[in-house]
């Protein structure tokens, strides 16, 4: 099975990154497992390699099944309790924007992620979470 990982990331007023990877769609930083990682190394990793982020001490926030294009997907999301560094594109072949946003209308999300995406920006264990 395709397994991915996504990293809620938050900045000291609570607003959290999002990334472009598509050209109208934006979505959290992360990425598709590699042989052999764990789906924790392979959010640390993806983050590090898309804009530039040492991540740590992880918290799983929600794993789910999704269908991309017929294909089956295992999702993995996580909160970055600890963030290091300061975000930017390291990858513009991949990723064309960055931001920080406060609610989910602010950008367009895959419409498969929807019912995920509003559960970041509404469930209350999420939102009082505060990066270390």
């Amino acid at each position: 099975m395709n397994i991915f990982t996504r990293v809620i990331v938050k900045d000291e007023a609570g607003a959290v990154l999002v990334i472009q990877d598509r050209e109208k769609s934006w979505n959290f930083p992360g990425g598709k497992l590699e042989e052999g990682e764990t789906p924790e190394a392979c959010a640390k990793r993806e983050t590090m390699e898309e804009i530039g982020l040492k991540i740590e001490n992880l918290s799983g926030i929600y794993q789910g099944h999704f269908i991309f294009n017929s294909i089956e997907w295992k999702g993995y999301f996580y909160f970055a309790e600890s963030v290091s560094g300061k975000a930017f594109i390291n990858e513009p072949d991949k990723i064309k924007g960055l931001k920080y946003i406060q609610n989910s209308e602010e950008v367009n999300f895959p419409a498969e992620l929807s019912t995920c995406i509003r559960g970041v920006f509404t469930h209350q264990s999420i939102i009082q979470k505060k990066i270390k």
